[in-house]
């Protein structure tokens, strides 16, 4: 990780958020009370954490619960600081809290896997397949379709 990294936060129309540096990007979109849909690309480093988990930490502190649909079909890869962070908060919220992950690749798959043995409980799932990661989030927004292209 490149500790100089710089790692801009922007709010975009009807409330989106999108963070972004040189090597990744994650767009934040609130799809209702308690369910966030995040679109990350590239490489997320430690700094993209902060940005990231202000968007849930709001759901939490309204006392929702908390379900988080995650495309990651474009990540490459996370830092150490960046899944040790998301793992401390998962483990305060586990109760209260699921993820939905969609992975392309097995180094992310293994980052969840980790996430979840150190959070003692299983809140991340992940999926390799688009059609049943979109199915399951489905299940949470009816109409729900992938978007494919980035925002930016």
């Amino acid at each position: 990780m490149s500790v100089n990294e710089e790692v801009v936060t922007k709010m975009l129309p009807g409330g989106a958020i999108l963070v972004e540096s040189a090597r990744g990007s994650a767009h934040l979109i609130a799809l209702a009370p308690g369910l966030l849909l995040y679109h990350c690309t590239g490489f997320l480093s430690a700094k993209f954490y902060a940005p990231m988990v202000a968007m849930a930490q709001r759901e939490r502190d309204a006392g929702r619960s908390l379900v988080m649909l995650v495309d990651g079909w474009e990540l490459s890869a996370i830092d150490t600081g960046f899944r040790e962070a998301w793992t401390n908060w998962f483990k305060l919220h586990k109760q209260h809290f699921r993820m939905h992950l969609l992975v392309r690749t097995k180094l992310m798959e293994m980052a969840a896997s980790i996430a979840n043995l150190f959070t003692g409980l299983s809140v991340i799932t992940t999926y390799s397949n688009i059609e049943a990661w979109e199915g399951i989030c489905r299940q949470h927004n009816p109409g729900f379709r992938r978007q494919t292209t980035s925002i930016g």
